[in-house]
């Protein structure tokens, strides 16, 4: 399994790195370090001292430099050793560890696992709503999740497992699977979207309605758009059928994709909403019922496909598809197709 390196990635959380602490996390099968400096930016290096490779975050950080915790060489926050206590102090040729761009924002730290001098900020999904939000209407969220980042992916581009994972809470009764996305690409972002309707109204909308009847019929939206390599954007509204979009209610939810090793994932989520926005137990309601769906029945059915599928490649054991599918396989073709550019790229570079 290969990774796109020349990619954008959350590494982290902006709040997950405390200043003065050490932050460590597997990215991309690569172990990398992260910590603060003290003008509160982010540095992320190989978590490896190159001496005797002790990770580094077993050492201590102390005025910008990390020290390694077995035999005290210390790294500043581009990876350069800048002393050695050993000898005469002079620095060992070689005591450099790798340094990745980061970049702070919308409440994320972005990593790029490749070529440095290609690492383009302009590049990072823009998803400054979880900035400018009021607080008590935005929230995020951390899922470490035992499968491959791509049936990650998967899952939330079709969206038509709702109607029977998220039973009185996310489902359609049946209106999404029996709709047909649309789907589209325009350069490396795929979008996919449904329109639903006359449906059923997800559970989730309900009390935003104040139906007379829960049976009455509303009109709903889902529309992803996915951006290379596994950052989603999801628009989700509702509103009474027949009735302008703007007269309803809408939020935005953000599903990004970490992979980790070829069978782990580091799923990271976030929301957002502009109605009711000072609302801090609407928030709270939507961000634990968001994540129990996540942790009590999404990862547990990525975790059992994973196993299920082993080591396998998901197309290469030919599954059925459905309707549905259609926005995942999309983002898998378009996938491959940078996969093998990138890989192409490194060849000719090697000739």
């Amino acid at each position: 399994m290969s990774f796109l390196q020349n990619a954008w990635y959350v590494a982290a959380w902006e709040d997950e790195v405390k200043p003065g602490a050490l932050f460590h996390r597997t990215i991309l099968n690569e172990p990398v370090l992260l910590f603060r400096t003290s003008g509160g930016e982010v540095s992320a290096l190989a978590d490896r001292c190159p001496h005797r490779f002790l990770p580094l975050h077993h050492g201590k950080l102390s005025n910008d430099v990390v020290q390694c915790g077995y035999h005290g060489l210390s790294f500043d926050s581009t990876g350069q050793c800048v002393k050695s206590p050993h000898g005469d102090g002079r620095i060992p040729r070689g005591a450099v560890v790798r340094r990745y761009p980061t970049v702070l924002r919308d409440r994320a730290v972005w990593i790029w696992p490749g070529q440095p001098d290609r690492a383009d900020p302009a590049q990072i999904p823009d998803y400054s709503f979880l900035t400018t939000a009021h607080p008590n209407a935005v929230f995020t969220g951390y899922l470490p999740t035992a499968c491959n980042y791509q049936l990650a992916t998967d899952n939330i581009m079709d969206l038509t497992h709702a109607d029977y994972l998220h039973i009185g809470s996310l489902d359609t009764r049946g209106a999404a699977s029996r709709a047909r996305p649309q789907i589209r690409q325009e350069n490396s972002s795929v979008f996919c979207d449904w329109w639903l309707p006359g449906s059923h109204v997800m559970g989730v909308f309900a009390p935003l309605l104040n139906l007379a009847d829960e049976n009455e019929p509303v009109d709903q939206w889902l529309e992803l758009r996915w951006e290379p390599a596994a950052s989603m954007l999801l628009r989700a509204g509702v509103t009474r059928a027949g009735r302008p979009r703007g007269e309803g209610f809408e939020g935005l939810a953000v599903h990004l994709m970490t992979p980790e090793t070829e069978s782990t994932t580091h799923y990271f989520f976030a929301s957002a909403r502009e109605f009711m926005p000072e609302d801090a137990v609407l928030n709270e309601q939507i961000r634990a019922g968001v994540t129990a769906a996540f942790t009590y029945q999404d990862k547990p059915v990525l975790e059992a496909q994973q196993r299920s599928i082993g080591g396998q490649h998901l197309l290469r054991l030919k599954p059925v598809a459905l309707p549905g599918d259609a926005g995942a396989l999309r983002v898998r073709r378009a996938l491959n197709d940078l996969l093998a550019a990138e890989s192409q790229t490194q060849e000719d570079a090697v000739i």
